[in-house]
Formats: C-alpha cells, sequence, structure tokens
C-alpha cells in the first residue's frame, strides 16, 4: 500500500513550486505526491526533468489529477469538441508517462462542473465511452490507471455514484479504465460507503480519503472510517490512498472547490506540516490494523 497528498494541501493554487512540494511531501512520510496536470503541456522539457529527478531522488511517486473543460469535453456530443478533448488528454498522458506516472485520475470523462446539458445524460454518456475506449488503449500502452473520479451532484451529473460508474467502466472494457472513489464525494452520494467500495471490487484503481468537510482525515468525525476500512480491506485494496484535503482560501483551488473559509485553524507552515502527518498516521493505522 502506498500513501499520498494532494499538491494542493499546501497551495493556494492548482499549480507551482512542484519541486519544493515533493520535498515536503517525502518529509511528512508520504510515498506519492498527487498534481494537477494541465500546467504539464506548459513547461519546458528541462523543467520537466527536474521535477522528474527531484522525484526519483526523493523517492516520490507523481500521480496526477484533472478538471477537463468545456473546451476538452469527451462527453460532447459534438465531435470537434470530443475529438479535441481526446487529443489533448493523449499529450497529458504522454507527460504522466514521462514523469513516471501510474495514476491519472479526476473529472477525465466530461466537463467539471459544466451542467448545461444535463437532460442529455444518456448521450453524452455515449460520447464519453466512445473516447474512453480509446484513451484507455494509450493508458494500457503507458501502463498508466485512467481512474475516472466519482463526484457529486455538485460537480457533474454523469457519473455520481459507483455503481454508475461500475456500469461504464464495463461498456469501456479497458482494463487500465478504472474508478475513483473519495470520501467527501461519496459521504453525499452513497447509502453505504462499504457497499460502494464492495460494489468497485477489482475496478477500484486510487482512492481519496478526507473528512467531510474536506479538511485532513483524523476521525471522531461523522465520516464512515470503519465502513471505508473494512470495504478497503475486504477487496484486498493494496494500490494508493491519496489524501485529499483541500484547505486553504485565496486562490485557484479554493475558487474552484467552494472553499470560502479558511479551514486550516490559521496553522502556520510547521503545523500545516504536523496535520499532514497526523492524517497519514490516522489513515495508516485504519488500514493496517
Amino acid at each position: 500500500m502506498k500513501y499520498g497528498i494532494v499538491y494542493a494541501y499546501w497551495s493556494k493554487d492548482w499549480e507551482g513550486e512542484y519541486i519544493k512540494t515533493i520535498e515536503r511531501a517525502a518529509n511528512c512520510g508520504f510515498d506519492v505526491l498527487e498534481i494537477f496536470t494541465p500546467l504539464l503541456l506548459t513547461l519546458p522539457q528541462k523543467k520537466l526533468e527536474e521535477v522528474k529527478a527531484a522525484a526519483e531522488e526523493r523517492k516520490i511517486e507523481l500521480s496526477f489529477l484533472i478538471g477537463l473543460g468545456k473546451d476538452h469535453d469527451i462527453s460532447s456530443e459534438d465531435d470537434g469538441v470530443r475529438r479535441a478533448g481526446v487529443e489533448y488528454l493523449k499529450q497529458i498522458l504522454e507527460k504522466v508517462h514521462f514523469l513516471g506516472g501510474k495514476n491519472f485520475s479526476g473529472i477525465n470523462y466530461c466537463a467539471w462542473a459544466d451542467f448545461s446539458e444535463y437532460e442529455r445524460k444518456a448521450e453524452k454518456t455515449k460520447s464519453s465511452i466512445k473516447s474512453l475506449k480509446e484513451l484507455g488503449k494509450v493508458a494500457e500502452e503507458y501502463g498508466i490507471s485512467y481512474n475516472l473520479e466519482i463526484t457529486n451532484r455538485f460537480e457533474n451529473f454523469l457519473l455520481n455514484t459507483s455503481a454508475e460508474a461500475v456500469d461504464l467502466v464495463k461498456e469501456v472494457n479497458s482494463p487500465n479504465v478504472n474508478i475513483l472513489l473519495d470520501t467527501f464525494h461519496m459521504n453525499i452520494e452513497e447509502a453505504s460507503m462499504y457497499d460502494a467500495i464492495i460494489g468497485a471490487g477489482e475496478k477500484l484503481g486510487h482512492f481519496h480519503a478526507g473528512e467531510n468537510n474536506r479538511v485532513v482525515p483524523y476521525g471522531g468525525t461523522m465520516m464512515a472510517w470503519d465502513q471505508v476500512a473494512k470495504g478497503l480491506k475486504e477487496i484486498g485494496y493494496q494500490k494508493t490512498i491519496t489524501l485529499e484535503p483541500l484547505v486553504r482560501t485565496g486562490g485557484t483551488v479554493s475558487r474552484d472547490s467552494n472553499i470560502w473559509r479558511n479551514m486550516t485553524n490559521q496553522a502556520d507552515d510547521k503545523r500545516m506540516d504536523e496535520m499532514a502527518k497526523e492524517g497519514l498516521a490516522y489513515i495508516k493505522g485504519l488500514m493496517e490494523s
């Protein structure tokens, strides 16, 4: 089992100082740092090589996250838009592969927070499946797990539950197109976190952990951590659990994720690192007990 944390825990913006954050994640005891991917296409090759070298030196695996915009919506019924999205994602996957990434996750199957065509869910699902069949082959070539993050009804309408995702990935029929479940979203949409995890089974490619208000997991809350741990253990999950606390205001992360108040109790850098370590210890304790 590997344990990760999202880059955005320490940053107000989706992109920034990757190398410093690699150091910070390693110093806090994590195995994986998850970063937002669009900037990868704009970074010069030398910078990509520096990021890769820093991760290798600190033995940090990089994983990758995205939320597609309307211009790259691979569920679009407009074939021009759909093709643009597919080609864009192929470029992203190439960069992920170069950086040694094995996980590419997020709302990578439709446009993030675009509800303009909600009445055409069935048609858009077909378009998404068509795109994912093609992208699945690229993911297979690169050895990347292409994980569809199942988010709540306020972030997309195509996939809100584990059961919906299982049906879709069966249609795609690629060993590398899998599911990402996230406790924050599950807490809104699933009647049982345990059942959702069991339902995903071997198609669970990645997992995000956080409290119901997106802070670092610490237990003793309304989150059903006992169900989460029981489900993951029963399906034999041994991949990566990434902490995804989104807690800071004043940047693109809070704007896009609707974080309207500081969730850190005004923590300084030292305390931020301590909280990350505490969250890691809590999740490890759940999974390794």
